[in-house]
């Protein structure tokens, strides 16, 4: 921004990297496209116009865990969480998704833990102490693989978990012991889903042809918003971050995307989401994220 003045650029890549962000590129009206930052606050910033998401925020992903919690009539529910944007976001939304439905059970437990850890034998002490039955747990993958590395050992795999888009994909199974409490006690994890049509059929081949690998999480939603970004500079008909706002704006009305239908709100966050849920398999000898459902909402 400083040295080259460019005036759009894909990120933030987490939600706390948005937040952080967000101030910045707003004071110096640069356009930033996300397509990872999910977390619900980021929606109810001054500097919002600023920044757009190609990637559904969180209140969507906490609604379809309550379905899951729903349905597996669960009535003590633990959270452990990211002590940042995206984790007590996530945790949030899914508090706030089952008070909307009517929901009777309890939240024993909330647990906002440094994810820059090393050791969490003390946060599910705290867990095992309440007795709950089922955990959400919120972490990227190297937390998370020492999370249920050490929910195995300490014999929390008897409790039902809840996964989430950051503790999916082969990374995690890297940890024997963290693959085995995945299989074992992940009951569903949810991730926005794996789009299907011609579009991105089309995206997914290239990528395979191009990495000599299948696309993971937020490959689609990248492309998406890069694919927007030049659109939008051509729209503007000029190198001008209102411009390219305005014309992100317009463009993202029934765009057919890699990610799926993208429509824009008002703030520039998709307007509905559909997710995968998912569980964890050993298929001949390797473990695998298995789709259960597709949900819309």
């Amino acid at each position: 921004v400083e040295i080259d003045g460019i005036k759009v650029l894909v990120g933030g890549m987490t939600s706390g990297a948005a937040m952080a962000s967000g101030p910045y590129v707003a004071g110096k009206k640069v356009v930033m496209v996300s397509p990872s930052a999910t977390s619900p606050a980021i929606s109810e910033q001054e500097w919002k116009k600023w920044v757009c998401r190609t990637t559904p925020d969180d209140a969507f992903q906490g609604k379809v865990l309550a379905e899951v919690v729903l349905e597996g009539k669960f009535t003590k529910l633990a959270t452990m969480v990211q002590d940042n944007p995206y984790g007590v976001g996530l945790e949030g939304a899914l508090v706030d998704a089952l008070k909307a439905k009517g929901w009777t059970g309890k939240h024993v437990v909330s647990i906002h833990y440094d994810p820059a850890k090393k050791d969490y034998r003390t946060e599910l002490g705290q867990i095992r102490d309440q007795a709950p039955d089922v955990v959400l747990a919120v972490t990227y993958a190297e937390d998370g693989i020492i999370v249920f590395k050490q929910a195995l050992e300490m014999g929390l795999d008897k409790i039902a978990w809840l996964g989430c888009d950051g503790n999916y994909g082969p990374g995690m199974f890297a940890e024997p012991k963290c693959a085995e409490f995945m299989e074992k006690a992940i009951v569903a994890g949810t991730r926005a889903a794996g789009s299907s049509g011609a579009t991105y059929d089309k995206f997914a081949a290239a990528y395979k042809a191009e990495f000599k690998k299948d696309s993971s999480v937020y490959c689609d939603t990248v492309y998406d918003a890069i694919k927007l970004i030049a659109q939008a500079i051509e729209k503007a008909g000029k190198y001008d971050g209102e411009a390219i706002e305005k014309a992100l704006l317009g463009l993202g009305k029934n765009y057919d995307g890699a990610s799926g239908t993208i429509t824009f709100d008002d703030k520039g966050d998709r307007v509905s989401g559909t997710f995968e849920v998912w569980k964890v398999s050993k298929v001949d000898g390797t473990y695998k994220n298995v789709q259960v459902k597709i949900i819309s909402v």
